[in-house]
């Protein structure tokens, strides 16, 4: 016990840079991909194509992504530090799987509410606006709320690039005192904490919103 109180400054700092890492691939991740899957379902071959860029996204594991973005877009003279690397990756990820969510969620919207908003003369961006999204949020929030406990749960793959975060601050941890099983174990409870919110809230969601 003794070891933990003495570690748990260090890794209460790496929850809060876990935090804060989770945040700024939401903030970014969300914003791009509610345009991203927007566009998706855009009548014509631009929702083809941004499909096709979305599909290839998630089908690249997101351990590839940061190291494509850390090590290899250096050879190509486009060097990014370790946080803004991590960020990208991550955000990439996000935006691929949220617009993932924004498609299914608007294309769970029958096709009477479509034309119900074009016999009132409403053009595509205002349907959307006014009649297709106010429906869909509530199917999308449940499966959008895992995908953040996914997220926070995956920030733990930027320790493989150097950013510090909590994953990181246990390997220093156990580097300084050799006591892996207690670390990872308190790690394990900081992430249960920080997770086991989330994982509520998306089945509350489901229950609440899933009735009529």
């Amino acid at each position: 016990m003794s070891v933990l109180v003495q570690s748990l400054p260090h890794l209460l700092r790496g929850a809060v840079s876990t935090l804060a890492l989770a945040a700024a691939v939401l903030a970014v991740g969300t914003a791009l991909g509610l345009a991203v899957g927007l566009l998706r379902v855009l009548p014509g071959r631009a929702g083809t194509v941004v499909g096709g860029a979305v599909e290839l996204v998630r089908a690249v594991p997101l351990l590839l992504l940061l190291f494509f973005i850390f090590f290899g877009l250096p050879a190509l003279g486009v060097r990014i530090p370790t946080f803004p690397a991590a960020v990208l990756a991550m955000s990439l990820w996000m935006a691929a799987n949220t617009a993932e969510v924004v498609r299914g969620g608007v294309q769970s919207i029958s096709r009477g509410q479509f034309e119900a908003a074009r016999s009132l003369g409403l053009g595509w961006a205002s349907t959307m606006r006014f009649v297709i999204l106010p429906q869909a949020t509530r199917r999308m929030l449940p499966p959008f709320v895992g995908l953040c406990t996914i997220l926070v749960k995956d920030t733990s793959l930027a320790a493989i690039i150097g950013v510090f975060e909590l994953t990181r601050a246990a390997q220093e941890t156990i580097e300084r005192t050799l006591r892996s099983f207690e670390i990872y174990g308190a790690a394990a409870a900081m992430y249960f904490a920080l997770c086991f919110p989330l994982t509520r809230l998306a089945a509350r969601l489901e229950t609440r919103l899933g009735r009529p």
